[in-house]
């Protein structure tokens, strides 16, 4: 064959595919030919990173590995007015970098749908972990379970009479409860939960989950083993010290804008009396019985999170270090609110406002850093008890790369009494926190 006739052949048979393609896209255009020669490329971007954590894909027994991770970091500055029950005033405060959260794991996809999900809590001097004086690199496990799927799971409604599997999961995990503490660390809009859902959630204790679709509505039950070994390292797996716990969850839509969810944790405490642990790491909730209704609602660029929140029966808490406050007997209840609308600015720029209310319980973070005792630099974790306690967030979230890479800004007003005696808190808390995940 000659070359001509080889190009000849060549241009023919290119030709034909293109008519045979045009001829597809463009039904009863006869003769028509459209040859895209300039295929689309994509520009790169430097948040196309976050996705560079895949180690390995296939088609065999181990269909993927990746890494996961999280760093939070934020400077805190805060100023505390105490006023105690003889009428003197204390002041307390702190200006720090605190390394809020990091974290680092791996999940391994299996063929069926199984995946088993891992992360560790890194020893990073303040925020997670016990600093790095300590001897190991891991504090502990912060997640480590068995995720499965059937393979018939889909995202789309069943027949509302059809009972639909949807996962199952096992080992250590988060429980749901409120509709902050079910919400990701990676995604929450405020720098710091509200106090409410501190105080009544859990530590992700180990059990067992299974979601389903039944009537119309999604529901998860979860049996507990609340407890672990000896703090240290990863060495924190229930132990036959462990007590037992049970949840029960559900979520449905009652409008187009708006989903309702139900949550309830038990906690096997014995009215409060005894730690519902009692390992040296307990993992489970204050509280023996805790009810969460919320809502999440959102409406073009405005959205609205909700949650009315119950505990009942407290645990028994150790003696209080401080005289300024009473202790928070056994079986004692609490209940609280948090509404939170949040707006969409641009498609980066978000603000955020939050209110809370907490009828009694122990200070959360952003106190979780300061001892109460004027010029103590130890940060011995000591938050007071309080009640009829109200916080207002204010704040603005900026997504460089959605919530891979984020800053975030707010300010926190906190108000309320010392719990069981006459004296008074009052905290001004600023806020900037640097939040990036793979």
């Amino acid at each position: 064959m000659t070359q001509s006739n080889h190009i000849r052949n060549i241009v023919s048979s290119v030709s034909a595919a293109a008519i045979l393609a045009g001829g597809s896209l463009f039904a009863g255009d006869y003769g028509k030919v459209v040859i895209d020669d300039k295929a689309p490329i994509e520009a790169w971007s430097p948040c196309d990173i976050f996705e560079y954590g895949t180690l390995y894909k296939g088609d065999g027994f181990i269909r993927k590995v990746s890494l996961n991770g999280r760093y939070h970091g934020q400077a805190i500055s805060q100023n505390e007015t105490i006023t105690d029950p003889a009428g003197n005033t204390i002041r307390n405060g702190y200006h720090e970098w605190q390394h809020r959260r990091f974290r680092i794991g791996a999940n391994i996809a299996f063929a069926g749908n199984v995946t088993l999900k891992t992360s560790t809590n890194i020893s990073d001097g303040s925020g997670s972990g016990h600093g790095l004086t300590r001897a190991e690199f891991f504090n502990n496990w912060d997640e480590f379970y068995l995720d499965w799927e059937p393979e018939h799971h889909s995202d789309a409604k069943a027949p509302a009479k059809n009972f639909v599997l949807k996962y199952v999961e096992l080992g250590k995990q988060k429980q749901t409860i409120t509709r902050e503490f079910s919400t990701t660390s990676r995604k929450i809009l405020t720098v710091e939960r509200s106090p409410i859902v501190n105080e009544v959630a859990d530590q992700k204790p180990w059990g067992v989950t299974i979601g389903f679709e039944f009537g119309g509505i999604d529901h998860e039950i979860g049996g507990w083993l609340l407890g672990a070994g000896p703090n240290g390292g990863l060495n924190n797996w229930p132990d036959s010290r462990s007590r037992g716990g049970a949840s029960y969850n559900f979520s449905v839509e009652i409008s187009d804008a708006t989903e309702l969810f139900f949550d309830y944790v038990y906690v096997n405490n014995s009215d409060g009396l005894v730690n519902g642990g009692r390992a040296q790491n307990n993992y489970q909730a204050n509280y023996e019985h805790t009810f969460a209704i919320g809502t999440e609602s959102e409406w073009g660029r405005l959205g609205l999170i909700t949650d009315f929140i119950i505990g009942v029966n407290r645990e028994r808490e150790g003696d209080s270090p401080w005289a300024v406050e009473r202790d928070i007997p056994a079986g004692n209840d609490t209940w609280g609110l948090v509404i939170m609308p949040y707006y969409d600015i641009t498609d980066k720029l978000q603000a955020v406002f939050k209110y809370s209310y907490m009828s009694e319980g122990e200070q959360q973070r952003t106190q979780r850093f300061a001892s109460g005792v004027p010029g103590d630099t130890n940060y011995d974790f000591y938050r007071l008890n309080v009640e009829n306690y109200h916080t207002i967030y204010a704040g603005l979230n900026y997504y460089v790369c959605d919530h891979n890479l984020k800053v975030m800004a707010g300010y926190e007003y906190a108000t309320g009494d010392l719990y069981g005696v006459a004296g008074s808190v009052e905290s001004g808390t600023w806020m900037l926190a640097l939040r990036t995940y793979f």
